[in-house]
């Protein structure tokens, strides 16, 4: 009876150790621990094979655990107008590293090696941002590379590639066959005509040099000649006179603007504009009367040189000139003619 009871007793402890190995394996296997917690949001619009309880690590440490990830369906916002993203996931990140999590942090998924599982990755922020807590708004996690839609575009292209080459065989032999000829008639051309390239290659380089020349000659005789350099010498001694010059030229200028609107405002009145009016028009008159005397007289010696009347006679005419002296001569040497009369 007692050996019987032994046996039940010892068979009941080993039930009692092999549950609570169980347990603690449940609870070591399963990342089960009793931290405190809290939890932050973050939103991808897509965070490909990213499942519920996947770990959540910093620098390689795991931290926490993804807890939920919902679907929202990509809600526009009322306020901003804008789609928001597809998914956000609720992370649970144990309080002893919440210092390490700061609103510029980033969050991105990655993996544990080239097959591992997924993971929530969190790149820690500045010290000079705030803490993220369970009062922050929800952040914006980056989104893995989207092999599967790489490789589909991929296969799409390649596919759109090799069935327009298949569709255009015959055009594209053809644009072979047509690029090979050119390229031969080019290799025939440039056989044939190579002494002629090479002389246009050589005169080309001849110009060139002739080219360098002539730009040093008009170099030395049109930038270095020193005659270039007076000019520009007595160009910038006449702008520095002028400079000097100007500032008394428009002292000048303003006492003549003065003196101008003095005599202007003189004569501004009725009376002194009538009685420069009335000069101007005598002025006028006198002016006029000159004018057809200057006529008159141009027309009197116009008829002298013509020589019409007594004057233009006496003048224009040589022999009565002749006539005249002869007979001057002639009274000198007889003055009795004065009295005599036939």
């Amino acid at each position: 009876m007692a050996s019987s009871r032994s046996i039940e007793v010892k068979v009941g402890i080993l039930m009692l150790v092999a549950l609570g190995l169980l347990a603690a394996f449940i609870l070591v296997m399963g990342g089960i621990n009793f931290q405190p917690t809290y939890s932050v949001y973050v939103n991808f619009d897509n965070p490909g094979g990213l499942q519920t309880g996947a770990p959540v690590k910093i620098a390689g440490v795991k931290v926490g655990k993804i807890d939920e990830i919902q679907f929202r369906g990509g809600k526009v916002d009322e306020a901003t107008g804008r789609r928001e993203p597809l998914v956000r996931i609720k992370v649970d990140i144990e309080k002893r590293y919440q210092e390490s999590v700061r609103e510029n942090s980033l969050f991105y998924v990655t993996t544990q090696g080239v097959l591992g599982e997924q993971f929530l990755a969190i790149e820690p922020g500045s010290s000079d941002s705030p803490i993220l807590d369970e009062k922050s708004a929800p952040v914006r996690g980056l989104d893995p590379p989207r092999l599967d839609l790489l490789l589909s575009e991929g296969y799409e292209l390649l596919h759109s590639t090799v069935t327009a080459l298949r569709d255009n065989k015959k055009e594209i032999g053809e644009t072979f066959d047509a690029l090979r000829v050119t390229l031969k008639a080019t290799g025939s051309f440039f056989g044939d005509n190579g002494d002629r390239i090479k002389t246009i290659l050589e005169n080309a380089e001849k110009a060139s040099i002739e080219g360098n020349d002539l730009l040093k000659g008009v170099n030395d005789k049109y930038v270095k000649d020193p005659k270039i350099d007076r000019i520009l010498t007595n160009v910038d001694n006449i702008t520095t006179n002028l400079n000097r010059e100007t500032p008394g030229m428009i002292s000048d200028a303003k006492v003549t603007l003065a003196n101008t609107k003095r005599f202007t405002d003189a004569v501004a009145t009725e009376e002194q504009a009538a009685k420069i009016k009335k000069t101007v028009d005598g002025a006028a008159t006198l002016v006029d009367k000159a004018n057809a005397m200057a006529n008159d007289g141009q027309y009197i010696v116009t008829q002298i040189r013509k020589g019409r009347g007594t004057v233009g006679a006496l003048l224009m005419d040589e022999q009565l000139f002749d006539d005249l002296q002869e007979m001057v001569r002639d009274l000198k040497h007889n003055p009795w003619k004065f009295f005599w009369r036939e």
